[in-house]
């Protein structure tokens, strides 16, 4: 690109920073304290992977860089999401899973988390034999792990997020949501940011499956992170590459989640989905009501393998017998993304 130096790269930038960890630490045996802070921030850290590249630890906090082109806005919600439900998972794990009683394993729970979300340009150099990132959009983006906005609302646990990243990622503000704000630093200026609370999005698994047996069932071991199959069942604009001549249109411009409704042409067929279960990377429920058949309900269910590289998928359909072959020729779909997906890794 014109202009550009060697080393330079348009990045979105990311910090998941644990918050309360100051106190945290003055209070708990500094033999344990960081240990425990690490466990959460490395699980943090595992759930961003593989779109986010670990750039360095900082103590409490994980800086992290995806290319910017290879990131879409909804997919980067959806992942701090899950990220959140990891860490929320993990701190009650630890809760409940200790009969230690020192200060480190019985404040646990006195920590929550934050991410600040940035877009923009960084260097890489060498200093004293390591890679380094720099740049003013790196300085910029820990500046904003000090933002006034979030106490000023009252927020411990939030995603911040620069009006620079929602412009990269393609996100309205009112997909994302939240509170609007400017944060002002000597010598970078104003920053136009918006703020919302943290694990409020992601709405609890209600759905209950039927006792009946399901019309249809298939287990696949996809060679994708959770992360990347989750993109393509659920993305609009990824769907059609597998699922064949389709079409879809969603009814707002929120994010999806549980509620949200689909209109769905597929050789004329025409549907209208809504989620029933909305669990980020983990699973997810979507119901359609078929013209001339009924209402087929879909259960997807994600596993990652051990090292988070790969993806055991298993998904079962329900609804009357008339949508036998609509599951039924859905689940010969699903070895399409499956076969899409081993040509993907074949050619990396």
């Amino acid at each position: 690109m014109t202009g550009r130096t060697p080393g330079q790269q348009d990045v979105c930038l990311l910090l998941a920073d644990l918050s309360g960890y100051t106190e945290y630490v003055a209070a708990s045996e500094p033999e344990h304290a960081p240990a425990m802070a690490g466990d959460l921030v490395e699980s943090v850290v595992k759930q961003l992977r593989p779109a986010f590249r670990l750039e360095k630890l900082e103590g409490d906090a994980a800086f992290l860089l995806a290319p910017i082109e290879a990131l879409r806005g909804v997919q980067l919600l959806d992942a701090i999401d899950a990220a959140y439900d990891t860490f929320s998972r993990r701190v009650e794990s630890l809760k409940q899973g200790t009969t230690c009683d020192c200060e480190s394993c019985r404040r646990v729970p006195d920590l929550d988390l934050k991410f600040v979300v940035h877009a923009g340009t960084v260097t890489r150099h060498r200093v004293a034999g390591r890679d380094e990132v720099g740049g003013t959009d790196a300085i910029l983006v820990h500046r904003l792990l000090k933002a006034s906005t979030p106490a000023a609302l009252g927020l411990s646990r939030y995603v911040l997020l620069t009006d620079a990243s929602l412009d990269a990622l393609g996100l309205s503000p009112e997909t994302v949501g939240g509170q609007a704000a400017v944060e002002s630093f000597e010598y970078l200026g104003e920053v136009p940011v918006h703020v919302l609370p943290l694990g409020d999005h992601v709405a609890p698994a209600t759905w209950i499956a039927p006792t009946r047996r399901p019309l249809a069932e298939t287990e696949l071991a996809l060679v994708a992170p959770p992360m990347t199959v989750w993109e393509e069942l659920t993305s609009p604009a990824r769907r059609p590459g597998w699922e064949g001549d389709l079409k879809l249109e969603e009814h707002d411009a929120t994010r999806r989640g549980v509620g949200t409704m689909t209109s769905c042409v597929a050789n004329r067929l025409k549907t209208l989905e809504e989620i029933l279960e909305w669990q980020p990377f983990d699973s997810f429920v979507r119901r359609a009501a078929i013209d001339g058949i009924g209402r087929v309900t879909a259960e997807h269910r994600l596993t990652p393998s051990p090292d988070g590289t790969r993806t055991d998928l298993r998904v079962r359909w329900f609804g009357p017998r008339a949508a036998q072959e609509v599951a039924t020729d859905q689940a010969q779909r699903l070895t399409v993304l499956a076969q899409h997906l081993e040509d993907a890794h074949a050619n990396r």
